[in-house]
């Protein structure tokens, strides 16, 4: 005679005990994580096209050439400086200067146009922006008394909640 090979009963049960546990704390914190998910406002930065804009902008920002009255210009082309147009003038790395202005005055598009002298070198365009997004998206210049001239950038939500509020600044040039 074979002596069978099996689970007793009593293991069976802690088995299924352990397993009820471990699904019960899994469906604790999911239901957690979705009560905050429906309190905070739209995280923009986790679409793609807002946050290739924002690192772009930022790398622009920071490439910046603060002399003078600082990096930004009031008009360039056709171009005027706005809620929705940023103008500066960026130090490239081999040395020479390049004016880049940032368009949001489209809707759900985003333009970056690159100017060596009047030509333009480069447009990048981000589509598909968030519904909403541009139309409550402003980029002030802002001054601060011992630093470089900067740049804030602020969005809301659909519900008038700040989803974007960032101050970007120059870095010093040699």
């Amino acid at each position: 005679m074979v002596k069978q090979r099996g689970y007793t009963l009593l293991e069976v049960t802690v088995m299924m005990s352990v397993f009820g546990a471990l699904l019960a704390i899994f469906f604790v914190l999911t239901a957690e994580m979705r009560k905050w998910e429906k309190r905070l406002p739209i995280n923009y930065m986790r679409h793609p096209q807002v946050a290739a804009m924002m690192m772009r902008m930022r790398r622009d920002v920071l490439d910046a050439s603060v002399v003078g009255t600082g990096p930004y210009k009031p008009t360039f082309g056709t171009f005027e400086l706005g809620p929705k147009v940023l103008i500066l003038d960026t130090v490239l790395p081999n040395g020479t200067i390049q004016t880049v202005v940032w368009d949001l005055t489209e809707p759900s598009v985003v333009r970056r146009h690159a100017y060596t002298g009047p030509m333009k070198t480069d447009t990048w365009v981000a589509r598909g922006m968030p519904p909403g997004f541009m139309s409550t998206t402003k980029i002030t210049a802002v001054e601060f008394d011992d630093r470089p001239y900067g740049v804030r950038i602020t969005a809301s939500d659909k519900d008038g909640k700040i989803a974007i509020d960032q101050i970007l600044q120059p870095r010093a040039h040699d």
